[in-house]
């Protein structure tokens, strides 16, 4: 989809499209850290920037689609994030950030992206990505379906250089109530997380 077909997505919602709370696992990863500067890659409606401002980061979320934004911003607490409509592929951060995390951004050149993103990270930061594990078509949660588009540990492995230690690449199954839409989902969904410390 296009940042047009996600403005008519977002358009055609009613208050989001998305689950109030960030993945259950980026709530385990980041909870721990000491707030700082954060960057929500492909933020959609907000949740995620939203949670991290709440707990004290500096949270920049970045989209192409300026309706999701939009969305975002009209939320409570939508004042204390910066919201900045970019594609990823083009978009550069003007400081490196302790925190970088991305939820459910699937392209067809993910492990480039990814790669991309992880150069924002400032030594000593974190990386968290967290998406739809190929596995998922199988077990029938909700997400993409196109295989070539769809997450494995070794791609997110994959996509970092030896400047990361990879404290956690891994699927894990969400079950339904972590659901990854605001009206919930009944499967349970396989999703690949990486979790990674930037040391160099």
């Amino acid at each position: 989809m296009d940042a047009t077909q996600w403005d008519e997505r977002y358009r055609a919602s009613a208050g989001g499209v998305w689950a109030t709370q960030p993945p259950a696992v980026v709530r385990e990863i980041v909870s721990p850290l000491a707030p700082g500067r954060a960057i929500d890659v492909a933020t959609g409606d907000g949740r995620t920037a939203l949670w991290l401002a709440e707990r004290g980061w500096s949270a920049v979320g970045v989209d192409f689609s300026s309706a999701g934004l939009a969305l975002a911003a009209a939320r409570p607490g939508g004042d204390a994030v910066a919201w900045v409509e970019g594609d990823v592929h083009e978009w550069e951060p003007a400081a490196s950030a302790d925190l970088v995390v991305s939820c459910y951004l699937h392209l067809p050149d993910s492990a480039t992206v990814i790669t991309r993103i992880a150069r924002w990270v400032a030594p000593g930061g974190t990386l968290v990505v967290v998406g739809h594990d190929v596995q998922n078509i199988a077990a029938g949660g909700h997400g993409p379906t196109d295989p070539a588009i769809l997450y494995t540990p070794e791609l997110l492995r994959g996509a970092l250089d030896e400047g990361f230690r990879i404290e956690r690449c891994e699927r894990v199954v969400r079950t339904s109530a972590d659901a990854e839409l605001r009206d919930g989902h009944p499967a349970a969904a396989v999703d690949t997380v990486l979790h990674a410390v930037r040391v160099s």
